[in-house]
């Protein structure tokens, strides 16, 4: 019989995807697996859905980010491995039996797939979709971290570390990064998951802001991981540095011409470090305002994030 697992998710206020993704889960090749999900209290009537699958599913609620719901779930999860995704994803039918297929040698301590877009999605889903493929299109056979929307992870191991209840996000990052100090990680990109993205401009840039209030936690507890990995690139500090900075040279340019200058020099250089990561992307000249915006929305969102931040910060060093 193949190893046991558990499917488990935390949703809150998904009720366009989550359907899809359980009915995805239910079609898995891998019989030896339970499914657990907890919601967060949705409001938009994600938990009456769930409600919907009966017994198929085991299904709880309970308040707080991800981090505490993961925690609460580890408490009572007894299979040999935990297999995370998210609401708003749907599996291919092979995924767990191909993630679990990758446990092959005992420093392999977790594993993790491909974050495909699905084809339904809206034209602003398969832009920002195309730029995160990209990404993971480069990765090596071992990374410091995968996002739970596609991560398998020996539950021993996920007992032991547990997850960053301060962290609302990048909480995942924080646990990839602990985890690969006493194992490995495995990449396996036949493992897909497809991801519905955010759905409009202001939801985009609310998620964008939201990393930006809590990554200076995440780089306090791993400062050498500031300069970036194989998913933050690093031209995209260089962005955010060249924003902020350009910023602030504007407030300045009361003062002297120089910081027109230094503003103007400091934009263009932003701008052209966009022009350059677009230009990897295949097909994307054609669409290259869309990706000009939604790389400007992700600086922003991260630069007034960190204003943001300031308070979780102090809490955190308290």
């Amino acid at each position: 019989m193949k190893p046991s697992a558990t499917v488990l998710i935390t949703v809150k206020n998904s009720k366009n995807t989550i359907r899809k993704c359980v009915e995805s889960l239910f079609k898995l090749n891998y019989p030896n697996k339970k499914i657990y999900i907890i919601d967060a209290f949705s409001t938009d009537g994600t938990y009456e859905i769930l409600e919907s699958f009966g017994k198929k599913i085991i299904l709880e609620q309970v308040k707080g980010n991800p981090a505490v719901a993961y925690n609460h779930a580890l408490k009572k999860i007894k299979t040999e491995f935990i297999a995370l995704t998210d609401g708003d994803c749907v599996v291919k039918k092979d995924w767990l039996k191909m993630l679990i297929s990758n446990f092959k040698t005992k420093e392999v301590l977790a594993v993790g797939g491909f974050c495909k877009t699905p084809k339904t999605s809206n034209k602003l889903q398969r832009i920002i979709g195309m730029e995160l493929e990209d990404r993971f299109k480069y990765f090596s056979e071992y990374v410091p971290r995968l996002p739970t929307m596609n991560l398998c992870i020996k539950t021993k191991i996920a007992k032991r570390l547990k997850f960053d209840e301060r962290l609302n996000v990048a909480y995942d990052t924080d646990f990839g990064y602990r985890l690969t100090k006493i194992g490995k990680i495995r990449y396996e990109p036949k493992a897909i998951v497809y991801h519905y993205h955010r759905t409009s401009w202001r939801k985009f840039f609310k998620q964008q802001f939201t990393y930006g209030k809590f990554v200076p936690i995440l780089y306090l507890k791993h400062k050498k991981r500031s300069y970036g990995d194989h998913i933050s690139k690093p031209s995209m500090g260089i962005q955010l540095v060249a924003f902020i900075t350009g910023m602030i040279c504007i407030f300045l340019s009361f003062l002297n011409y120089f910081f027109i200058l230094s503003a103007i020099i400091l934009f263009l250089l932003l701008f052209l470090s966009y022009f350059l990561d677009i230009l990897r992307l295949r097909g994307a000249i054609t669409d290259i305002h869309l990706f000009f915006t939604v790389f400007f929305i992700r600086t922003v969102g991260w630069s007034l994030g960190l204003i943001f931040s300031i308070k979780n910060v102090i809490r955190y060093l308290k």
